[in-house]
């Protein structure tokens, strides 16, 4: 890969990294930036849905928040859809390797392109479904690649 794209690829990284950060969620923080011809058409991160209350009791009954949170590939897709900007085509940078839901989401929004923050750690209770997701972004002909941070 040519060092500019790499940069190119790394500066998307790094911005969905600082999106990860408006995440709420004691435990895990993730960000997705959507990008079309190295420009961004919309952003996510893990979170509640709009106008649902994100309490510290809330976020911290882990069963509960993992039946309402929506992850960060789903909002940056349908944050799109509700501003009318299509994501055909695009690429989507992500800190966290998508879950199985978020790739089919992924691959439904024309999503052609992946690429993951390598220091990303996979838990094993996890390890399954992530392997689930690379396999249908594979077989729905989408490049899923995993990055290191890359300086000039």
């Amino acid at each position: 890969m040519k060092p500019e794209t790499l940069l190119w690829h790394s500066r998307f990284l790094k911005l969905a990294e600082e999106i990860a950060s408006f995440s709420k969620d004691p435990s895990t923080k993730v960000g997705c930036v959507l990008v079309r011809d190295r420009r961004i058409v919309s952003t996510g991160y893990n979170g509640f849905p709009r106008g649902i209350s994100d309490s510290f009791e809330r976020l911290n009954d882990r069963e509960n928040k993992y039946e309402m949170t929506v992850h960060a590939e789903i909002n940056a897709v349908t944050t799109a859809a509700l501003h009318g900007v299509s994501t055909e085509g695009a690429t989507a940078y992500v800190t966290f390797q998508p879950c199985s839901r978020c790739a089919a989401v992924l691959i439904n929004a024309g999503i052609k392109e992946v690429y993951v923050t390598a220091d990303s750690i996979i838990p094993d209770r996890w390890l399954d479904n992530m392997i689930l997701a690379a396999n249908l972004l594979t077989e729905a002909g989408i490049l899923l690649e995993t990055l290191d941070p890359y300086e000039p």
